[in-house]
């Protein structure tokens, strides 16, 4: 199991509990509200209200889906036909396999089988509406069906009574969706009815960003009616795009049709701007025909079944270029929610008075093609007073955006660099040097694509040898013992790393080099508080033996970077690296490095 399995529980729960909200059941109901809450006899999408995991039938077995919910035939059957036997008495069957139904068989473990005469009363299911969905229950023991960890399984009711929400189930009637190959299924990402949010004065903003999901079947546009009641400031069209007007303040109400729920937004006007720039790997990616090549749903694909069209999808973040048509996915809280907590703190501590804004990338390509970008996005938006809050890469991406706009540093108030290796690191020497990059950048393992994919991916990507110790970590600070330039280091790379291109780490010095402003670190030049992980065994240092790398570790690190890695470069007096204990992937989730983000922001405040 891959180490980003940690994180599922609290992800997929934040990510349903508005479907619990918008679709709280009311019974049978009719006309356009039957699509979407149950209503006796037809084909339904289960989801579980607790997990947000998806009921599949695939290939003879039951389970719980943790994929992003598209309707195709790899996904297997996503959809259950429920045949009514009267008084409220169902049999579940998979549409993909009508001739089977849903019982249970050892341990109570969910089953189907094949029909071959009378259907026994344990293939019988009552459903019963609850508040924020509904229990499924067997006709023969009463028990009820939930989701256990990625399983379904039968609990009775007492033991269900510890934790209600495992037995509550969303069923949602196919028609809300349709069924096409294309049509994706995505959940609500929202945790209250009304939010508080700045937004800048150029801004074309998505009414459901503000509540943190897109739209979906389940809360389309032209399901909800908007109302604003200050038109002159802001309006909102029919597909829920706001347009700012003037500078002022107004509040927009959604109303959903068919549950008459309201979502609540208040909106202040503002040239003040947080941006949040996520680190290597922390962007969904997905391709020309729309399909996610890096995503949470890929990833649980790589460990779970190793198909071609998986490793194909996979393969495709290789060699990066201009015209391959991959792009990044707009998505607030970063690819699996890694930027989640960071979001939310940051939104509704400062949503008030800062647009706060998540700036997804290709985090494959340099950081001088993506900062220039950065730079040209926000000189654009015209904000007078910009805060950055950036993790890993996002950091050196940052700093090339700096470089790039003279004037986005003169509007930079604050810039906070989170295990950001300001000028690379001996960590991911070490990682390729000993070819395992799977393990120390949180992808685990895939069998033999640990040692082949991963790796083929990896040196084709002008990012990471943008991480590897730059000329100024090698010739001024002695980072690699026995090699006095940084030619002579990337010579070293080349007899010791796999797959090593030369080129690619030349540009990457040249990359590196552009931090410098006239002998002075970009980071110098605006206010920066610097944050690292500490506690885990992480290369420091390495000197060339033969024709061999060797390392020395420390235990103040992450994994990837050590803390003095976080300060290389920046030359202000009394600068501290903030060690916060935490591996560097979740460095951005550790509450010592929330409240010193906040610290910060509130310090930049008063001045």
């Amino acid at each position: 199991m891959r180490i980003f399995r940690k994180m599922i529980p609290a992800t997929l729960a934040a990510a349903v509990l508005m479907l619990a909200l918008l679709f709280t059941v009311r019974g049978a109901m009719a006309g356009s509200d039957a699509d979407y809450l149950f209503d006796g006899e037809g084909t339904y999408y289960l989801t579980g209200v607790q997990l947000g995991v998806n009921l599949t039938f695939h290939e003879g077995t039951l389970r719980l889906s943790l994929s992003d919910g598209r309707i195709s035939e790899e996904s297997g059957c996503t959809m259950f036909r429920f045949e009514s036997c009267g008084g409220n008495r169902y049999i579940i069957r998979p549409e993909c396999e009508r001739r089977m139904y849903l019982t249970y068989g050892y341990m109570d473990q969910l089953t189907a089988e094949a029909e071959s005469g009378p259907i026994p009363e344990k293939g019988i299911w009552r459903v019963m509406p609850q508040q924020g969905g509904v229990k499924i229950v067997n006709a023969a023991n009463g028990h009820v069906l939930v989701t256990y960890g990625l399983e379904p399984v039968l609990k009775t009711q007492a033991e269900v009574a510890a934790d209600p929400s495992t037995s509550l189930w969303l069923t949602v009637k196919t028609t809300c969706y349709g069924t096409d190959a294309n049509a994706p299924v995505r959940e609500l990402r929202v945790e209250e009815k009304s939010v508080e949010k700045a937004i800048t004065k150029s801004s074309v903003t998505a009414y459901c960003d503000l509540f943190g999901f897109s739209w979906g079947p389940f809360s389309r546009p032209e399901d909800f009616t908007f109302s604003v009641d200050a038109p002159e400031v802001m309006t909102i069209g029919l597909d829920g795009a706001i347009r700012v007007q003037s500078t002022g303040e107004a509040t927009i109400t959604a109303r959903h049709r068919y549950t008459g729920q309201k979502l609540s937004a208040q909106l202040r006007v503002s040239n003040n701007a947080i941006i949040i720039v996520p680190g290597f790997m922390g962007s969904e990616l997905k391709n020309k025909k729309g399909e996610k090549i890096w995503s949470e749903s890929l990833l649980d694909e790589l460990s779970n079944n190793l198909s071609i069209s998986t490793i194909s999808r996979f393969l495709d973040l290789s060699s990066p270029s201009s015209g391959d048509g991959i792009t990044a996915v707009d998505n607030i809280f970063g690819a699996l929610d890694l930027y989640k907590d960071l979001y939310r703190v940051l939104s509704r501590t400062y949503g008030k008075d800062y647009s706060i804004e998540m700036y997804s990338y290709d985090w494959r390509r340099s950081s001088e093609t993506t900062g220039q970008a950065l730079a040209r996005y926000l000189d654009g938006k015209g904000y007078d007073n910009v805060i950055f809050v950036t993790h890993s890469f996002g950091g050196l991406v940052c700093g090339q955006a700096l470089v790039a706009s003279e004037s986005l540093r003169n509007s930079t108030s604050l810039v906070c660099l989170i295990g950001v290796p300001v000028n690379g690191t001996v960590g991911i020497a070490q990682a390729w040097a000993q070819d395992r990059f799977g393990n120390v950048l949180g992808l685990g393992s895939f069998g033999s694509m640990e040692n082949s994919a991963i790796r083929r991916i990896i040196c084709t990507l002008p990012s990471v040898y943008e991480m590897l110790p730059s000329a100024y970590a090698v010739e001024q600070l002695g980072v690699i013992g026995g090699c006095s330039s940084h030619s002579a280091f990337r010579s070293a790379c080349a007899e010791s790393c796999g797959s090593f291109d030369k080129s690619l780490a030349s540009d990457a010095a040249r990359v590196n080099a552009k931090l410098w402003i006239d002998g002075t670190s970009v980071f110098d030049l605006v206010p920066t508080v610097v944050f690292g992980g500490t506690g885990y065994d992480t290369a420091e240092k390495a000197s060339v033996s033969g024709s061999e790398l060797r390392f020395g570790n420390t235990t103040d690190g992450d994994g990837i970077v050590t803390r003095s890695d976080c300060l290389t470069g920046i030359g202000e007096v009394g600068q501290q690296a903030t060690g916060v204990p935490s591996r560097h992937l979740w460095l951005c989730q550790e509450q010592g490095v929330l409240d010193g983000v906040t610290a910060a922001i509130d310090a930049t405040k008063e001045e």
